[in-house]
């Protein structure tokens, strides 16, 4: 057989291996992906990107233009996928949710988002909001602490009680991480992906 024979049967295995992210032509696997900004969000384009597990490279699935103050993403994918849209400049962090068949409507906000259609992407959510709810306590008691050592009201059993508030909801923000990315699942890949690197040696040793 011919080398460029061989080069193109190879170049044809690797683009059909590549395809069930975005499309394949089987309807049951198409999806529809509507996000809807805040007005507050001035952005006129956005680009769908999928990360391919195989491969762990973020493959480009289309760029679409503004519909009012609604982007559409069509395809198709074989299976959940981690999914980020990356907008049209810098000024808005990247946005991920989970790529899966049937139609899915995202709103986001500035400093929240909601989801209907997608199970995984509402699953992620969840975490998200268990996260930041922790996070706010925390801050809570970090102002309360603060608060008190500049008015000399902080005493000794009061820090003491502070210290181990912190420490359980540090655990606990800690311990749904660790759930999550031991899923297994795009949720899973999601939460590492962000929030990985935030994981103490101590809840780093529970991942599977």
């Amino acid at each position: 057989m011919k080398k460029n024979t061989i080069i193109n049967l190879l170049l044809g295995a690797f683009l059909t291996a590549m395809l069930p992210a975005c499309s394949n032509g089987n309807s049951d696997m198409d999806y529809s992906v509507t996000i809807t900004l805040d007005n507050q969000m001035k952005h006129d384009s956005a680009t769908l990107l999928v990360l391919e597990e195989g491969y762990n490279k973020l493959r480009p699935c289309g760029t679409v233009g503004k519909t009012g103050n609604s982007f559409v993403f069509t395809g198709q994918t074989d299976a959940p996928r981690v999914a980020i849209v990356r907008w049209d400049n810098d000024s808005t962090k990247p946005f991920y949710f989970v790529l899966e068949s049937g139609v899915t409507h995202i709103s986001v906000a500035p400093t929240s988002w909601s989801v209907t259609g997608s199970k995984q992407s509402a699953e992620y959510l969840r975490y998200v909001n268990q996260r930041n709810a922790i996070m706010n306590l925390r801050v809570a008691t970090w102002q309360e602490y603060l608060k008190m050592a500049a008015d000399s009201s902080l005493k000794s059993d009061d820090e003491l009680r502070m210290v181990r508030q912190d420490s359980v909801l540090n655990d606990s923000l800690q311990r749904i991480t660790v759930d999550r990315i031991n899923r297994g699942d795009a949720v899973g890949r999601i939460v590492r992906e962000r929030y990985g690197q935030q994981l103490d040696q101590e809840h780093m040793r529970m991942i599977k």
